[in-house]
């Protein structure tokens, strides 16, 4: 079956969720904490949310050790998270199976998320060709009536969601958005999907301001889980027109973001919530939690960015 034909739906398929729903400003990518016997702790879940009560929130991604979460585990928190929070819920339900993944995004929604992340099927990722991306993604939207949000990861993935593929998915009513922290795919997507309805999104805060001024909606950004209030500042800046403000506030946290989350991870992030006041905690296995050598150099990122003293 050629593409063209995996992506001819019909226009006036339609969904409440899909129409009402906003992508725009920043998201959390929720961290998952856990206690001494590797289960989620949902008192420390819970009491993470109450500091986060005005940022949009997706969770079971990949800061919230999706991959390590079985289904039901990512869906008591989308439940959770929906029963303490009246912003948008995106649950991460990328499974490898078509099947598996629509049976999780059912599910999710019915605990009460608003839309779901999905990453691209990887495992057998010579197979995934520009047809069968475009199936599993399709066949989600119309299977569960769900919102999708792409999560275009290809440093995980191996799988690089071309432009041209992202504007075609992006005709589909219920495909609302991608995640993608190559700012210029970002830039060229908001040209190749200009008066639809899909919102693009940049993982990373340290681009932030540059992906805004290109168009994009907002971001999904683990830099958020330390400094949301500082995130949702940057974000009104940008839209009341401080450009100047917006540009301090980001220079001031792109280096942290950079070195902090992408060269550091997941440890890290959980390393500099403990010490920000927040409860970060382990990593679930096999992960390693961060060494206290890299917990003095996360300090110092803290220390000069002006979040620690």
């Amino acid at each position: 079956m050629a593409l063209r034909n995996v992506l001819m739906f019909s226009r006036k398929f339609s969904s409440v969720a899909s129409s009402n729903i906003s992508l725009k400003g920043i998201f959390i990518p929720l961290t998952t904490p856990f206690n001494e016997n590797q289960e989620i702790c949902f008192d420390s879940l819970g009491s993470n949310l109450k500091k986060y009560e005005e940022l949009s929130i997706s969770v079971a991604g990949s800061n919230g050790e999706g991959p390590y979460l079985n289904p039901d585990e990512r869906v008591s928190i989308v439940k959770f998270v929906r029963q303490n929070s009246s912003k948008i819920v995106i649950g991460g339900s990328t499974l490898e199976a078509t099947h598996a993944t629509c049976a999780l995004t059912t599910e999710m929604m019915n605990a009460g998320a608003d839309a779901v992340l999905v990453m691209p099927p990887f495992y057998f990722k010579k197979r995934m060709t520009e047809e069968a991306v475009a199936t599993h993604y399709t066949t989600i939207a119309e299977s569960c009536g769900s919102p999708i949000v792409i999560y275009n990861m290809p440093m995980v993935t191996g799988i690089d969601i071309s432009t041209n593929s992202l504007a075609k998915l992006a005709q589909h009513p219920l495909i609302r958005g991608v995640k993608d922290s190559d700012i210029r795919k970002c830039a060229m997507t908001v040209q190749d999907t200009r008066g639809l309805n899909f919102d693009v999104l940049i993982g990373s805060a340290g681009y932030l301001l540059g992906a805004l001024l290109n168009g994009c909606s907002g971001g999904i950004n683990g830099l958020a889980g330390l400094l949301g209030n500082e995130l949702c500042n940057f974000y009104n800046c940008f839209q009341e027109g401080k450009i100047k403000e917006a540009s301090t506030i980001q220079r001031r946290l792109s280096k942290l973001d950079i070195l902090l989350l992408s060269q550091l991870g997941v440890p890290a992030l959980k390393a500099a919530m403990d010490m920000m006041g927040l409860v970060g905690g382990t990593c679930r296995k096999p992960m390693c939690p961060s060494t206290e050598a890299d917990k003095v150099i996360i300090r110092k990122y803290l220390q000069e960015a002006e979040v620690l003293l």
